[in-house]
């Protein structure tokens, strides 16, 4: 059985190799023959060569006809300048628009509480003396919060809390809305004190007043 598949097999390769030759030998005794590009290449060739005897165009009618299709073309409209009167933008107004004015911010104020009494309002400043506020951080229960509130209504100094009543220390812990605030930490006795450590000659004792200890937080 094998050896029928392999004798097959070798009769079939035998068959396909001889008709390939034979092929081959066909093509090439069998005359040449002018292929359908060749003929519309060899028609064009025709053509072109054909082209000289119909003559062109000399150069002075070349010349003529650029120069009617030119004169036929409308010269362009002048554009009118834009009038600064309609358009209600004169150069003073462009001026403007250009260069706004900057507005300086006002400065921040602190809100007054409606419920407070004028009268038992204590002395205020519009600016600290000699533009140097004191450190009001020095009294126990002022924080940066509180200082930069109490610049905002106008207390600098500590002699400035030092001369609070208590109606007018009552009235600045109300603003600041810390209601009894100044009274429970004795701002104005602890003001007193460090009034009266500056107030100590030179050939005293450097020794600093001891503070009163914090009775409350810091604001």
């Amino acid at each position: 059985m094998v050896m029928f598949i392999l004798s097959s097999l070798f009769l079939i390769a035998a068959a396909f190799i001889i008709g390939a030759i034979l092929g081959n030998l066909a093509k090439s005794l069998s005359p040449k023959s002018n292929s359908v590009s060749e003929s519309s290449t060899r028609a064009a060739d025709a053509r072109l060569s054909s082209l000289p005897l119909l003559g062109t165009p000399a150069n002075d009618d070349v010349r003529k006809s650029a120069k009617e299709a030119a004169a036929m073309i409308p010269p362009a409209e002048p554009i009118p300048a834009p009038d600064p009167a309609r358009s209600g933008r004169g150069p003073r107004t462009a001026a403007k628009t250009a260069a706004p004015t900057a507005r300086a911010r006002p400065a921040a104020k602190a809100v007054r509480n409606p419920r407070q009494d004028d009268k038992n309002r204590p002395s205020l400043l519009k600016a600290a003396r000699r533009g140097r506020p004191d450190k009001l951080t020095q009294i126990n229960g002022i924080g940066t919060i509180i200082q930069s509130k109490l610049f905002m209504l106008g207390i600098y100094h500590h002699d400035q809390i030092a001369a609070w009543t208590a109606d007018e220390a009552a009235w600045i812990s109300e603003e600041l809305g810390f209601p009894g605030r100044a009274q429970r930490e004795d701002w104005v006795k602890q003001a007193s004190d460090l009034m009266k450590a500056k107030a100590k000659p030179k050939g005293a004792s450097n020794k600093a007043a001891p503070r009163p200890a914090r009775t409350g937080k810091n604001g």
